[in-house]
């Protein structure tokens, strides 16, 4: 097995044949097992109830769970750290404008989400990965939808393999249970909290815990109808993915750049007294 994946390395990154996806994943993983650490420039652009709304960020990550987002835009200044098992599990947070406090936040609270689809608990590549690898296999599995890999020419200026895919419209309804909110459901269901929120509008949910007990909520079975994913031939890493959503507008677009693996971050990098920030 590891004499297999070894080779595919050279396949994404300079071999005349299309890969596979199954490749692709297999060595993205692979690529992402031998990184400790990584940092870079993340633009998000995330669709909400009332519009796109986008965001720039500084970013390093590293192993196990640590990560530090320096904002640009909006908010430029805003520092936030996270580490697991650190501060309660919370969020380290400055405004970087006035009145420039420090405070303590839960990921999944509203302060912490209110321009984001995702709680910086699900951060990185890593999860990345792991729900294009979720959604793509299911429908291979299934053998529904249309996928396919081709050269995607150039993305940010570095070249890279684009797996576009299609998925049919479809999922259950799950009933809520007493005391239930979408992120329990989200839990219970594996599939993501926003996307609940924003699949089930017709319920007039403004908040997680806007769900009442016997509440029908619509669970899709894919994250979204199109997606493509831009997986960069040399880092063997996605380095843009786009989710449309059932019609057609854009839902996510997740724009990684300047990425530096095995940048050799230390516990100083994410620990707020560290000179170099401003908490």
């Amino acid at each position: 097995m590891l004499a297999r994946l070894l080779m595919l390395i050279p396949v994404l990154a300079a071999g005349p044949a299309v890969p596979s996806v199954d490749q692709i994943l297999a060595t993205a993983d692979r690529t992402l097992a031998q990184t400790q650490d990584y940092r870079g420039k993340l633009l998000r652009q995330e669709r909400f109830l009332d519009g796109m709304k986008s965001q720039l960020n500084d970013f390093k990550f590293k192993k196990p769970f640590s990560v530090y987002l320096r904002f640009i835009e909006p908010f430029p200044g805003r520092e936030v750290i996270f580490v697991r098992g650190w501060n309660g599990d919370q969020l380290r947070v400055h405004r970087g404008s006035f009145p420039d406090i420090t405070v303590s936040l839960d990921p999944r609270g509203s302060k912490a989400l209110a321009r984001c689809h995702h709680p910086v608990t699900d951060f990185g590549l890593e999860n990345t990965i792991r729900l294009a690898g979720k959604n793509l296999r299911l429908a291979m599995k299934r053998g529904e939808g249309e996928i396919r890999v081709k050269d995607g020419g150039l993305v940010n200026g570095q070249p890279v393999w684009t797996i576009e895919a299609r998925f049919p419209r479809g999922g259950t309804f799950v009933t809520a249970r007493d005391g239930e909110t979408l992120w329990d459901i989200s839990r219970r269901t594996g599939q993501d909290m926003y996307l609940l929120l924003y699949t089930n509008q017709d319920k007039d949910y403004d908040e997680p815990d806007d769900v009442d007990e016997g509440d029908r909520v619509f669970v899709p079975r894919y994250y979204g109808a199109a997606a493509e994913f831009h997986v960069d031939k040399q880092l063997c890493l996605p380095v843009r993915v786009v989710i449309r959503d059932w019609q057609g507008r854009l839902y996510e677009q997740y724009d990684y750049t300047e990425i530096e693996r095995n940048a050799g971050l230390t516990r100083k990098d994410f620990d707020p007294d560290n000179p170099a920030y401003k908490f």
